[in-house]
Formats: C-alpha cells, sequence, structure tokens
C-alpha cells in the first residue's frame, strides 16, 4: 500500500464501519450515507495559507465524492484582471477523495477528518444540495476571501440542513477576534504577504467577528463545530460531530502563531528613518547626502505608489474590505511631486519651489488629520503603527522644505 493509499484508507476507514449493512438498502436513502468534514492544514503556497477545506459524501452502495468549494483555474480567461478588481470566479467540483489527498498528501499537509452526527433525511439533503450545486450550470460562484469562500460555503450548507441552527448558535458567541487579526494570524510565516494585507485591509476588516463569521478559516470552522450540539430522534442533545480523527500527519499541522504585534517595531523604525533623513537634510554636500537623498526619493516614491494603488483598490474594484482605507493618507500620491525636488536637493542650490512645498505640506496636513480621525470614539482602522512607521518622515520633511532651507 503506497503512503496515498494509507491516507485514503485512514481517512474513509471511520466511515465504513457500517457498509456491509448497508448493502441491502436503497442507495438513494440518507441511511446508506455517511458525511464528513476534511480539513487540510494551511500549506506552504501563499494561497494555501488559510487551510482548506471539502464536504466528503461517502455512499456505502455506490462510492464517494469529495466535494470542494475552491477551485480556480489561472488559465480562466482575464484570471489576473478579475483577481486585481475583486472578481473571481470560483467553482464547486466533486471529485473521488484520493485525487484531493494525493496533493495534500504530497505537500505535507496534515488531513483531519470530522463525521457528523445527521439524521438520515439531513444526510440525503446534504448529498442532494451538494449534487445540485456541482452540476455544471451551478457551479460556479463570486469568490470573496472573507464572505464567500470553500469554508463558508460548507458551513452555509451545513447550516442549511440544520435549519439555521448552526448560525444562530454560533452569531451568539465571539472572542473579539477581526478579519484583520485572523488574517494577519494565518498570514504571519509569510511576512510579505502579513504586511501586504494589513497594508491593503480598510475599516471594514475591524469589525468584531461572532463565532459564524469566524468559520470563514477552515480551522476555525474545523474547531467550532465540536462545540455544536444537534437533537436525535429521542430529543436528546448530541455532538454534531460523531467521531474525529487524523487522516495523514504532515509536516505542515494546525498550529497558527498569534497575530503580530507590529505597533514597537515600527515605531522604532519610524523613528529611527526620521532621525537619518533629518541627518542627511542637514549635511551640506558629499556623497551621504546624494545617497540619502536618493533612498529619501526612493521611499517617497514608493509611497505614492503604494497610495495609487490603495485608492486604485477603493474606487475602481469590488473589494469592500478595502474601501476608505485610512493608510490612503500616509501612502499619499502627493508624494510623487516630491520625488524629484528631492532628488534636485542634493546640489545645495537647488532648493524646493513653492508646488514642492505646497505639495509637503497638503500631504502632511492629511496625514496629521487622518491620525486626529484614529483618535476619534467610533473609528476602527487598526493602523496605528503605519502612523508610527510613516508620519514621522513626513514631518521632518515638511519641516525641511519650509524652514530648513529658508537658512541656506
Amino acid at each position: 500500500m503506497n503512503p496515498i493509499q494509507r491516507v485514503l484508507f485512514a481517512l474513509l476507514a471511520g466511515l465504513f464501519v457500517t457498509s456491509v449493512r448497508a448493502q441491502v438498502l436503497d442507495p438513494d436513502s440518507g441511511a446508506v450515507l455517511r458525511i464528513a468534514l476534511v480539513t487540510a492544514a494551511p500549506g506552504d503556497i501563499y494561497w494555501q495559507r488559510f487551510g482548506h477545506n471539502a464536504l466528503l459524501v461517502e455512499n456505502t452502495v455506490s462510492g464517494d465524492a469529495l466535494y470542494n468549494f475552491g477551485m480556480f483555474d489561472f488559465e480562466q480567461t482575464n484570471f489576473l484582471l478579475n483577481f486585481v478588481r475583486g472578481r473571481m470566479i470560483y467553482r464547486l467540483d466533486a471529485t473521488p477523495p484520493d485525487v484531493d489527498l494525493a496533493h495534500f498528501a504530497a505537500e505535507g499537509r496534515s488531513v483531519w477528518v470530522q463525521e457528523l452526527n445527521l439524521a438520515p433525511q439531513q444526510r440525503y439533503a446534504v448529498a442532494e444540495m451538494l449534487g445540485q450545486n456541482a452540476l455544471p450550470e451551478n457551479a460556479e460562484y463570486r469568490y470573496d476571501y472573507f464572505a464567500q469562500n470553500c469554508s463558508t460555503r460548507v458551513r452555509d450548507v451545513l447550516d442549511a440542513v440544520l435549519d439555521g441552527r448552526l448560525k444562530e448558535t454560533m452569531s451568539a458567541r465571539a472572542r473579539g477576534e477581526t478579519d484583520r487579526s485572523l488574517a494577519i494570524a494565518y498570514a504571519s510565516p509569510e511576512p510579505w504577504l502579513a504586511v501586504g494585507i494589513d497594508l491593503g485591509l480598510g475599516p471594514a476588516a475591524d469589525r468584531k467577528l461572532s463565532f459564524w463569521d469566524e468559520m470563514f478559516l477552515p480551522l476555525r470552522l474545523r474547531e467550532l463545530l465540536r462545540d455544536m450540539r444537534v437533537t436525535d430522534a429521542q430529543g436528546y442533545p448530541q455532538p454534531l460531530v460523531a467521531r474525529e480523527w487524523t487522516a495523514y500527519h504532515g509536516r505542515l499541522d494546525d498550529q497558527v502563531p498569534p497575530p503580530p504585534r507590529w505597533l514597537p517595531a515600527f515605531a522604532i523604525a519610524g523613528l529611527t528613518l526620521a532621525m537619518l533623513a533629518a541627518l542627511v537634510l542637514r549635511a551640506r554636500r558629499g556623497i551621504g547626502r546624494s545617497i540619502g537623498l536618493g533612498v529619501i526619493a526612493l521611499l517617497l516614491l514608493t509611497l505614492g505608489l503604494g497610495g495609487v494603488v490603495l485608492a486604485g483598490l477603493w474606487a475602481f474594484t469590488d473589494h469592500a474590505i478595502a474601501y476608505a482605507n485610512l493608510n490612503l493618507v500616509l501612502f499619499s500620491p502627493l508624494s510623487l511631486l516630491l520625488v524629484w525636488p528631492l532628488w534636485r536637493w542634493r546640489r545645495p542650490d537647488a532648493l524646493p519651489g513653492r508646488i514642492a512645498r505646497a505639495s509637503a505640506l497638503l500631504m502632511v496636513s492629511i496625514a496629521v488629520l487622518g491620525f486626529a480621525w484614529l483618535t476619534l470614539p467610533g473609528t476602527q482602522q487598526a493602523n496605528a503603527h503605519w502612523f508610527a512607521l510613516v508620519l514621522p518622515l513626513q514631518l521632518v520633511l515638511v519641516w525641511h522644505f519650509w524652514f530648513a532651507a529658508d537658512r541656506r
């Protein structure tokens, strides 16, 4: 038995215990069906960082299918453009279980199985719902990272067959997490990904989530289903998860680090950068001044281009969670108007003109107003660390543009 066969055996072994008796039953009856949630650990590739799940429908008479809502195709027409615009099209596929398991095992990702304690009619309803949704004319859907993904679709199927009790139960509980805190925690093994996500998320990402909302993450859905209770035929409460086991022990497991605390590090970096910029701008001449001004100009170019991206996400895409992003007051497109004046300023006689001075003053004024807005009650975007990183440099620049240059 090869490794993939062993994984498949471990996945299904717990479900096969009633298969002999089920052979004599109607194959369309829910009594011959078993439903299980299959969860895979986060993978190494950036789009795998949040884990994955699928619903296993095991028919002890006619065969098994793994229903996976997370299918996408890089070769899809306009895939990259749709990704940028927030109009991704994903689909539901039904595959033999060993197909996906082969991928998970090859990637070293642990796989867990939770057999669900559903009544026969509920098991039949799950199989029927998934079968209908997997038809070519129904399989595609508009994907959203937080609201419509592989995990929320699985959650919604289970809620439908439980007559809304899953949502009712989980919406009443919370632990203070947000979309931002969870996304950054799961992305933190890839620092560039975590920083990019944090920079691009607007205030909508900082609303407090219920347990129902947290289920957009496969590992949270797996965890929270353990707390769910259902009523059996005799009216007694029973756990929704009847049995749970590990189908594959991979090198990648379910340990997710806590969200990083960036404020101290960003504040130290921001103050250091501002002090170095002040030293460069005070220097009269020399190669050090030229190099320093080149670095500052490059930083402003980065801030300005970043602002163009943030503004584009807000104005021209369907990424609603990026709307009204307060980081735009720091990553200001006005920075682009200061790049050339700063580079010219490597010559002491090339002082900034009126447009450059006005742009610097307006840039800092907007940033200060944004910081003041952040301190008001009721505002919720968690981006104080970005102000600590960028605002000190901007203050140093406006001081030198308006005051220090006049004394040269």
